[in-house]
């Protein structure tokens, strides 16, 4: 209970009390409710900030919090319109309403206010970045976009128009027209920090990580007591204006020369990625994800793009036209991308992709460990089906007529090498692909969708009715499934089975779910990893679970 102090208050209330001597540390973390932690790190609306604005209510939460901006319906025109605004220094708070965003959005994602998405739920695209930046994500699935407008029920809005996001860590969504009265966060000199520090105290044998791959991010992390990265995407490091096309050139080049020439650039970039987040993880372990994404997804999406993109090869040596590109485009295209050419499967297509970002890692790794820099360096492969999968990326093949060379063979310093489980055949093979694996990580993302047979991206048009039937117990990328659960269970059991000293770890976005971290300190897996702005809550419902348990 509250008694009416904000969290903020009853955070230094219960500080002071260990302090003065009157309740111990321990009283102290299981007095705190986790929820209250989302009013210190998400900006809320103020008491009586939205009279008079007229409202939707409903939608799904994808994070928490509130925000107001100007609406605009596509990553280019949020971005352009910023710049704009920036340069004339006014308000730069944009709202991305889009029917549901894919890896090349992230760019926008990352300097929204906010994120209204017509498709998806909890663990979506939009829901998963925004959660990663610290954003507020919406889902709305009775929106309607139609060109620059989109409607709400009875509420209408157009591209510039300014609206309210309201999304709290419980209860009912709304979407305001009009601009709200929020209190944005403001952690410094905050006791959450302090809080954070005591309630570390008593977590044992378990780790907080977090999913992160930008300097602001991985700082971000730390501060709020991650012991590690447990995710890093790389696939998010190329889709920054000034090396997107750069990455085209790698997947569209007709040739080995001009593939090779693409590979270059893009390591120098990837190394310099690498150098500066182990710079600043010093001391903690990093799981770098090789490249995961599926490759269509960093082709132009609309004529805007592809005029850029020609732009930018009639400035290089290749020579294509624009039929020639869109040919090759479409042959990227698949049914189902999602089970298709991505994850390991672009590594046995393109095995000099992941030699590349092999490199770019050890590259990095040997400069800082000549600085006397402690790196801790963790590859991990996404998508893993089975032992003789993971076997040729790690230490090659040789076949008839071709060598396969493994990464193991590239890495010139040891290193730990992991597999993510994220399939339920990988989980059966889990004792044969823990011979080749230091590590397992369960991505409970793929997992539940495979498992279970949701998108997650789809799932909202389902999920109302099997709830009012009662056919599932809650969202399942919301709140780990019984038979998800099972499944890691018998994954970390047949893996150790090989590998005794085998380390587990699960970084989907239940992560930070307390009834999650139960489970994973139960079922003997080592570490969650979760969005930096998760982070907080994590190590507090595992403070408190493990209290639970002296």
């Amino acid at each position: 209970m509250n008694n009416g102090k904000s969290a903020e208050e009853e955070i230094r209330f219960l500080l002071d009390q260990v302090k003065q001597g009157l309740i111990d540390g321990a009283h102290a973390v299981k007095a705190l409710e986790i929820s209250r932690f989302n009013e210190i790190l998400h900006p809320v609306i103020n008491a009586g900030g939205v009279e008079g604005l007229p409202k939707w209510t409903g939608g799904i939460s994808g994070a928490p919090g509130a925000a107001v901006g100007r609406v605009y319906f596509s990553s280019g025109a949020l971005l352009k319109a910023r710049k704009l605004a920036l340069r004339r220094g006014e308000d730069t708070h944009c709202i991305l309403v889009l029917p549901f965003t894919l890896a090349d959005d992230v760019k926008a994602i990352e300097v929204a206010a906010g994120v209204l998405t017509a498709q998806g739920g909890f663990s979506a695209h939009a829901s998963v970045m925004a959660r990663q930046y610290g954003k507020v994500s919406l889902v709305a699935p009775e929106m309607n976009i139609t060109g620059k407008r989109a409607s709400l029920g009875a509420l209408v809005f157009g591209e510039g128009d300014t609206v309210t996001l309201d999304v709290p860590g419980s209860g009912i969504s709304a979407v305001y027209l009009g601009a709200a009265e929020i209190t944005e966060p403001n952690l410094a000199g905050s006791a959450l920090f302090d809080f954070i520090a005591l309630a570390k105290g008593f977590i044992k044998n378990f780790q907080i990580r977090s999913n992160a791959e930008t300097p602001a991010d991985l700082e971000r992390a730390l501060s709020f007591g991650a012991e590690g990265i447990g995710l890093c995407r790389t696939e998010h490091m190329f889709f920054k204006p000034h090396r997107i096309n750069t990455f085209r050139e790698l997947i569209l080049s007709d040739s080995d020369a001009a593939r090779k020439n693409a590979l270059e650039k893009i390591k120098v970039m990837q190394r310099d990625d690498f150098y500066r987040i182990f710079k600043i993880m010093a001391g903690k372990d990093v799981t770098i994800r090789l490249l995961d994404a599926p490759l269509h997804e960093f082709m132009p999406r609309s004529d805007t793009e592809l005029m850029g993109y020609l732009d930018h090869i009639s400035r290089t040596e290749t020579l294509c036209t624009r039929d020639e590109i869109i040919a090759r485009i479409e042959m990227l295209n698949e049914f189902n991308p999602m089970l298709g050419r991505r994850g390991c499967r672009i590594a046995i297509s393109y095995p000099e992709i992941y030699a590349m970002q092999v490199r770019a890692v050890f590259e990095a790794v040997q400069t800082l460990r000549d600085e006397n820099i402690d790196v801790r360096p963790e590859i991990m492969i996404p998508l893993v089906m089975n032992a003789a999968e993971l076997k040729t990326i790690v230490f090659g093949k040789r076949v008839t007529g071709a060598d396969y060379t493994g990464i193991a063979d590239i890495a010139p310093l040891p290193f730990k090498v992991g597999a993510m489980i994220e399939l339920p055949a990988a989980v059966l093979g889990a004792a044969s692909i823990a011979r080749y694996a230091q590590f397992f990580s369960f991505g409970t993302n793929d997992l539940t969708q495979t498992t279970l047979g949701l998108s997650r991206d789809d799932a909202a048009g389902s999920m109302p009715a099997y709830t009012h039937y009662d056919l599932l117990e809650g969202n399942p990328f919301m709140v780990l499934d019984e038979g998800v659960k099972e499944l890691i269970s018998l994954g970390v059991n047949r893996g150790r089975l090989t590998r005794p000293d085998l380390v587990c770890g699960l970084c989907g976005e239940q992560g930070a779910d307390p009834a999650a971290i139960r489970f994973c300190i139960d079922s003997g897996i080592d570490y969650v990893s979760c969005s930096p702005y998760a982070v907080p809550v994590a190590i507090l419902a595992a403070a408190q679970i493990q209290l639970e348990k002296q």
